[in-house]
């Protein structure tokens, strides 16, 4: 958690929009919505909005779900929202059961993949036995060729 998150004061209205989307992401898992409720509603990562770029924001919420049959369950959330014009814009939300689930759904928002391919050591293993194999091969086809010229002589 970055710490400027912790301790950035949010309005009113930005409460209540996050806590809509949690309570929406509830619905959208068919969570009865009269009966859960969502506990915990923070924001863990903060990017400012800047003249050349929009800010992000992440926040994570635990709710108690209450499935059709009436079971209770325990659910860990995640909300990512842009922030374009200093308003939000909500980009994803995701619904968990397990903490550390949450963890790495954060740590891919916030450490995406790099695109680069040759970056991956998979990548460096194939280059590798290519160019070993294009070595091999013009090794075995230089000396059949010499063999030739040396037969021919």
């Amino acid at each position: 958690m970055r710490p400027d998150a912790s301790y950035h004061p949010f309005s009113k209205e930005i409460w209540q929009a996050v806590t809509n989307q949690a309570r929406g992401a509830l619905v959208r898992k068919e969570y009865c919505p009269e009966q859960s409720r969502v506990e915990s509603v923070r924001c863990v990562h903060l990017n400012h909005e800047t003249e050349m770029s929009f800010g992000r924001q992440v926040w994570f919420f635990e709710a108690i779900g209450i499935d059709p049959v009436g079971r209770q369950h325990r659910l860990y959330g995640a909300l990512e929202f842009s922030v374009q014009f200093g308003l939000l814009e909500p980009c994803r939300a995701a619904l968990m059961d397990d903490p550390a689930h949450r963890q790495r759904f954060l740590h891919g928002l916030i450490e995406p993949i790099s695109p680069d391919p040759w970056s991956a050591p998979s990548t460096r293993i194939w280059v590798r036995i290519t160019c070993a194999s294009v070595a091999i091969i013009t090794s075995i086809w230089a000396l059949a060729l010499g063999a030739c010229i040396l037969d021919s002589w």
